[in-house]
C-alpha cells in the first residue's frame, strides 16, 4: 500500500519507531525552532515586514507545535489528538489577509521540512541506537505525510476565506452600485468611503453600459476587475471606470459575446445615475430598431434620434401639423411624396440628385415636386418650414421604425 493509502487508512508510519528518540530530539525543539524560523524569514522575507510581529509570533508557534506533535507519534499506535491542523488552517487563512498567494506558506512549510530532516539524520549519526538505520525510511515517509497534511489543512483555510473574501468584496461592490446608480447625487465622501472598503480605485470619469435582459438566468461574463456590475437587476449593467481609455468599450463588446448593450456618456463618479439614464434611452432605440444592434450602442453617437424622439406625443403632433397637406393622399402616393420631399430637402433642393438617389428619371422627380408645391404653395420657400418640414419627416421616419408591427399595420389617418 501506497504511503497515502497507510495514512488514509489510519497506520502511523512511526509507531514502530524507538520512543527514546523522539525523547532525545525533544530536547532540541526550542533551539531547533529558533532556527527554522530564522530560515524561513530568509527564505520570505515579506514575513518580516513591519507590522507583521503577530503573523512571525504564530509562524514560531506553528513550528514548535508542528515539532512537537512529530515527535509525539513516535512509537504511537494510535497518535494523540492534536489541534495543529487548525492552526494550519488559521495559517492560510491569514495568508489571504495579508493579500499572498499560498506559495510563501508552502515555501515556509517546505523549508522547515528541510532543516527538520537535516537535524534527524544528525541525530542518527551521532546516537544510531536511538535511531537504527532500517527506521529512517519510516521516518522519512511520515514526514512527507505529515507535511503534505498540514499542507492540505493551509490550503483548506486558505480557499474557503478567499471564497468567503472575495463574496464579501463583490457584496461591497453591489452595495457600491447601488448607491452610484441610485441616488441622483450620492456624496463624494460615501463614495469613496465604500469604494475603499471595496476595493475599488474612484476614477476621474464613468460611464454606464445597460444590457438588454433576455429574461434567462445568464452566467455573467469575466470582467476586468475594475468594472462593476450589477446582474441582477431587471436591466443588467457595467460601471466602467475610465471609458474614454484605449480600447475600453471595444474589449468589452467581445466579453459581453453578442448581447445588446448601450452606453451612457462619461461623467463624473457622482453622476453616475445620469450616465444610466442615457443608456436606457439608448438602448430602448436598439430595441426598437431605430438604432444597429451591432457591438455597444454610443449614445453620444445617436444624439438626433434620441432628441427627435424624446417627447414621442410633440413628435407626433408636429408630423399632423406640418405634414397636414399629406393626409389625405392615398397612402401609396403619401410614403412616396414624403420620400421625394426629404431627399430634396436633404440635397440642398437639387431634383436631379434626388433622382439619382431614387434611381428615378429627373422628370419623373420633377413631376413630383410640382405636386409638392401645389400642396405645400409657397411655404416650401420658407427656410423655417423647410428645416421644420425635413425633422417632421425624419422623425415620422424613426416613429414608423420604432412602433411595433401592428401599429404599423393601422397607420394613423391624420398623417
Amino acid at each position: 500500500m501506497s504511503a497515502k493509502g497507510r495514512a488514509r487508512g489510519g497506520t502511523n508510519p512511526l509507531a514502530d519507531v524507538p520512543v527514546g528518540f523522539a525523547d532525545h530530539f525533544r530536547s532540541r525543539v526550542e533551539p531547533l525552532t529558533d532556527v527554522v524560523v530564522t530560515r524561513i524569514h530568509e527564505s520570505v522575507p515579506e514575513y518580516l515586514r513591519p507590522g507583521n510581529e503577530v503573523y512571525a509570533a504564530s509562524t514560531r508557534t506553528a513550528v514548535r507545535e508542528a515539532l512537537t506533535v512529530f515527535l509525539d507519534r513516535v512509537g504511537a499506535a494510535d497518535p494523540p489528538a492534536h489541534r495543529l491542523r487548525e492552526r494550519f488552517r488559521m495559517l492560510g487563512e491569514a495568508e489571504v489577509h495579508e493579500g499572498r498567494s499560498l506559495d510563501s506558506l508552502q515555501t515556509a512549510m517546505r523549508t522547515a521540512l528541510v532543516i527538520m530532516w537535516r537535524e534527524l539524520l544528525k541525530v542518527q549519526e551521532q546516537r544510531p541506537e536511538l535511531l537504527p538505520q532500517h527506521h529512517i525510511g519510516a521516518v522519512a515517509e511520515a514526514a512527507f505525510l505529515f507535511l503534505e497534511e498540514m499542507a492540505s489543512a493551509a490550503s483548506e483555510g486558505y480557499n474557503e476565506a478567499r471564497a468567503q473574501a472575495s463574496g464579501e468584496l463583490q457584496r461591497r461592490r453591489g452595495r457600491l452600485v447601488g448607491l452610484l446608480l441610485s441616488e441622483p447625487d450620492p456624496s463624494p465622501r460615501a463614495i469613496a468611503e465604500l469604494a475603499s472598503s471595496a476595493r475599488w480605485r474612484v476614477p476621474e470619469k464613468v460611464a454606464v453600459i445597460v444590457l438588454q435582459g433576455d429574461g434567462e438566468e445568464t452566467a455573467p461574463p469575466a470582467l476586468p476587475s475594475d468594472v462593476l456590475h450589477d446582474f441582477h437587476r431587471a436591466d443588467p449593467c457595467l460601471v466602467l471606470p475610465d471609458p474614454e481609455g484605449p480600447g475600453r468599450i471595444r474589449n468589452l463588446e467581445h466579453l459581453l459575446r453578442g448581447r445588446r448593450a448601450a452606453a451612457g456618456p462619461p461623467v463624473d463618479i457622482t453622476e453616475t445615475a445620469v450616465s444610466l439614464a442615457h443608456a436606457r434611452e439608448t438602448l430602448e432605440l436598439v430595441r426598437v430598431s431605430v438604432v444597429p444592434a451591432d457591438g455597444i450602442a454610443l449614445w453620444s453617437e445617436h444624439l438626433t434620434p434620441l432628441l427627435l424622439l424624446r417627447d414621442r406625443k410633440l413628435m407626433r403632433e408636429m408630423i399632423t401639423s406640418r405634414l397636414a397637406p399629406l393626409r389625405d393622399l392615398a397612402e401609396g402616393q403619401r410614403e412616396r411624396l414624403s420620400e421625394t420631399l426629404l431627399l430634396w430637402l436633404q440635397h440642398g433642393y437639387n431634383a436631379k440628385r434626388v433622382a439619382e438617389v431614387q434611381h428615378l428619371h429627373p422628370q419623373t422627380v420633377r413631376y413630383r415636386l410640382r405636386l409638392l408645391t401645389d400642396l405645400f404653395g409657397d411655404r416650401l420657400d420658407d427656410p423655417d418650414l423647410r428645416f421644420e418640414l425635413e425633422t417632421a419627416l425624419r422623425v415620422e421616419r424613426l416613429v414608423r421604425s420604432a412602433e411595433p408591427e401592428s401599429e404599423q399595420a393601422k397607420p394613423d389617418p391624420r398623417t
